[in-house]
């Protein structure tokens, strides 16, 4: 459970992406690069939410060479990077709108 005023910002995406409606492009990305490669989501999922690669790689338990040949092939499927400033926000705001299409 979260709290709206929790939320900032994100309660703003929670409005525009219900569970059911046609999901953004950026979802329908990670959908299909899901389907590609299973360890996909969970790779990302943690480059999203630590505070580095290393980490990242920690938190899956894979090396963090593993990690950069998984980021590599990840953000060929996406189509676009996951390793810049810009492309870990894009990828957090896609997490986020998965989870909220989901929910």
């Amino acid at each position: 459970m979260v709290h709206a005023e929790e939320l900032g910002g994100v309660a703003l995406l929670a409005d525009l992406v219900v569970p059911g409606a046609e999901p953004p492009p950026d979802v329908r990305d990670l959908e299909a690069a899901a389907a590609a490669a299973p360890w996909l989501l969970s790779t990302l999922h943690a480059v999203a939410s630590t505070a580095s690669l290393r980490a990242a790689a920690v938190e899956i338990n894979v090396h963090h060479s593993t990690l950069q040949d998984r980021l590599a092939h990840a953000e060929h499927l996406l189509g676009w990077p996951v390793r810049t400033p810009q492309g870990r926000l894009r990828l957090q705001l896609a997490l986020t709108m998965r989870n909220l299409a989901l929910t």
